[in-house]
């Protein structure tokens, strides 16, 4: 069971690695923005935290189930981000290629990605605030 519970921690914390970091990384960027690996993160973040709680029920000791339940909460939202972003990319690049093909105008590539910052920065924002609430609150 500690095996499990370690193997849960580290794919939690890579999950986060993967958000924050990203995020971090293109944060003034104004396009081209790396959804996939925010996807991915979000994805790993949840789905390990599902786990984690699941074994903290089954354990000895009482979980903070406020603290829990935001942080759920604030994960969904996340997923539910970068899942929209992701998508939405994929559309405005399906569609730049069609365009492109089809021997329209060259489609700006700034103006369409500047749609995507609101779920880039949602995601990336509320990844780091669940990550001071996983810190700071005991």
């Amino acid at each position: 069971m500690d095996f499990l519970h370690s193997l849960l921690v580290a794919t939690h914390l890579i999950g986060a690695s993967l958000l924050v970091g990203t995020f971090f990384l293109q944060m003034r960027a104004k396009a081209a923005h790396n959804f996939t690996i925010m996807l991915v993160g979000a994805s790993l973040q949840l789905v390990s935290g599902v786990a984690l709680y699941g074994l903290a029920m089954a354990g000895d000791g009482e979980p903070n189930h406020m603290k829990l339940g935001i942080k759920g909460l604030i994960a969904l939202v996340v997923f539910v981000a970068a899942l929209i972003g992701f998508l939405r990319q994929k559309a405005i690049r399906k569609e730049k290629a069609n365009l492109t093909a089809g021997g329209a105008v060259s489609v700006g590539n700034v103006e369409l990605e500047r749609r995507l910052l609101p779920f880039f920065h949602a995601a990336g924002g509320l990844a780091l605030v669940n990550l001071l609430i996983a810190v700071f609150w005991r």
